[in-house]
Formats: structure tokens, C-alpha cells, sequence
């Protein structure tokens, strides 16, 4: 939407807040993300909502990570998917007060969703994004998110995302599979563009790693989905966390774009056990269109916990 900030936008207003990726190490956490290694923790299966799809009121500083599971109390929506764009500081203080507020607001954290790009053709860009994500990785253990997005990116000039870009990618998630297995936390691949543009590149990756840690963060409105149920059903049983996009309503409350009644029934006959999850980027106030959707989602699976 026009009077929407762009996320390269978001990212001076609210990720330089935290000096760029000069980032904190989580050392002092050891001791508390050790796990037994008997699994991938419970999905967060609940009706959730992304923050991005609130960008509008964080970059005017109306909401923030400190205050976002009070918001969504009062919005009754029990889950809440973090942004690496939004968190003004990595450092446990900082993360505790996030998980006090979740804590007295009844709220669940269902994902921490991580930019960047592991398909980049240099090699020191690569090595500083494992290292950004493998501390973001440790984060989504403490805060207890059972699943994170890392966005794949894209490949240079002259190279194939399904080629270079699907071994820099596998590469990459295999460095930071024995960290995402000692604390239980999935990774998710988004259908976002570059090496996760295509069902192809995506599953790609999922298949050379280890579909049991590593699946799909399956977006309703991102190429090449684009709200076809055709496409919807190849990824639908590799999902660990889902965005469900629409772009406006119909006086009904149906989807102008999609039928949700068709794609909330696959995610049903897959026995889909993740988080259904909001993400607004229709038009409109950001905040009506949140509502919309939750009533939209929960009207066509009326027993998704919430």
C-alpha cells in the first residue's frame, strides 16, 4: 500500500536501532539452551498474527516487541511471530522483558523470522550471515519460538539460484542444523523470491538438508503460490508456520484474490499441526485488515486454537 513503509525503510527506522548487525553473543545462555536432542519442540499450533504486518505502527513507534503481546491481547489473537527488523536489542535483558510481557498477556511466540540472504556469492557476506543467524537461531530457542524463517536471497550475475544458490543454501543450513537440533528449533524456507522463488528451489533444500528440521514457510500470496491451491498443495506437507496473505475483502468478508475456504481445507487434510499467521500487506488500515483476517481464517477453521 502506497503510505506503507518499505522494508528497507523499516530496517533504518528500526534495525539500526540496534547498530545495524553488530550483535550481542548469547554466551550467557548455554546453560539454558541445552536440550536432551529427543526432538523438534511442539509446534505452536494457534491462530497468530506477524509484526510485519503491523510495520507501520512500529516505525511510528506505537508498538514495539515490549508492547506487542498486550496489543494482541486486546486483539484477541494468541500468537505473535517476531521480526528480526523490530528487536532493538539482542542481549538477554532485553529478551526477558519480551518474554515477561508475553508471559502476563497469555501470549505465544510462534516464530522469529530472520532476513538476509545465504545465497550471496561471497563468501564473507555468507560466513557473517550464518554467524548473524546462528545467534538469532540461539534467540528463537531462549524466547521458546519453536520454528525461525531464514530468508535464502538470491544468487550474482551469471549464476543459477537452482544451482549455485540451492548448494550455497544446503551448505549454509548444514552448518547450522547442530545448533538448530541441540535447542529443538525447525527452519523454515519462505517462497520469497531467489532460491525460494520456486517450489523446485525450495524443496531442493529442504530434501538435501533434513525435511524433519528444515521445511516451508508457506506464504498464501508469494510467487509462486500466489493464492493457487495448485501450487498451495505441494507445499502444504513440508509447512512448519504458514502467512496467510490476502490483498482486500469482498463485502462478505471472503478474500477478494484467494479462497480460503480451499486453502484452510488443505492445511486441515494435511493434518497441518504449525501456526496459522497473518501477514497484512493488503489495503487499507493495517489494523482492520488484521481483524479481517482473523475472522476470515477462524470462520473457515473455527477449531484452530486461539
Amino acid at each position: 500500500m502506497s503510505n506503507s513503509l518499505s522494508r528497507r525503510e523499516l530496517m533504518k527506522a528500526t534495525g539500526c536501532m540496534a547498530g545495524g548487525l553488530v550483535l550481542a553473543g548469547l554466551d550467557p545462555f548455554a546453560e539454558l539452551l541445552a536440550a536432551d536432542n529427543s526432538g523438534p519442540r511442539q509446534l505452536a499450533h494457534v491462530l497468530s498474527n506477524e509484526t510485519y504486518s503491523l510495520r507501520d505502527l512500529i516505525g511510528a513507534g506505537k508498538l514495539s516487541l515490549l508492547t506487542a503481546a498486550e496489543f494482541h491481547k486486546k486483539l484477541n489473537i494468541r500468537g505473535i511471530s517476531l521480526n528480526d527488523m523490530y528487536f532493538v536489542s539482542w542481549e538477554k535483558a532485553y529478551l526477558d522483558k519480551i518474554l515477561d510481557s508475553f508471559k502476563a498477556n497469555d501470549r505465544t511466540i510462534t516464530c522469529l523470522i530472520m532476513e538476509g540472504n545465504l545465497a550471496s556469492p561471497k563468501e564473507e557476506a555468507r560466513k557473517k550471515q550464518i554467524e548473524d543467524n546462528t545467534m538469532k537461531l540461539k534467540t528463537a530457542g531462549y524466547l521458546g519460538a519453536p520454528v525461525v524463517r531464514m530468508n535464502l536471497g538470491g544468487v550474482g550475475k551469471g549464476e543459477d539460484n537452482l544451482k549455485q544458490g540451492v548448494d550455497r543454501c544446503v551448505a549454509a543450513f548444514k552448518q547450522m542444523l547442530p545448533v538448530a537440533k541441540d535447542i529443538g528449533v525447525r527452519i523454515t524456507i519462505e517462497n520469497h523470491g531467489g532460491v525460494s522463488g520456486t517450489v523446485e528451489g525450495i524443496l531442493a533444500v529442504i530434501n538435501q538438508t533434513d525435511p524433519k528440521w528444515v521445511g516451508s514457510l508457506l506464504d498464501f500470496g508469494n510467487p509462486p503460490v500466489g493464492q493457487k491451491p495448485e501450487v498451495f498443495k505441494k507445499l502444504a506437507p513440508y509447512a512448519y508456520h504458514v502467512h496467510a496473505k490476502l490483498e482486500d475483502f469482498k463485502p462478505d468478508g471472503e478474500a477478494t484474490d484467494s479462497d480460503y475456504g480451499s486453502l484452510m481445507g488443505i492445511l486441515k487434510r494435511d493434518k497441518y499441526q504449525g501456526a496459522v499467521s497473518i501477514e497484512w500487506e493488503g489495503k487499507g488500515d493495517a489494523v482492520t485488515g488484521v481483524k479481517k483476517s482473523r475472522d476470515l481464517i477462524l470462520k473457515h477453521w473455527p477449531e484452530l486454537p486461539n
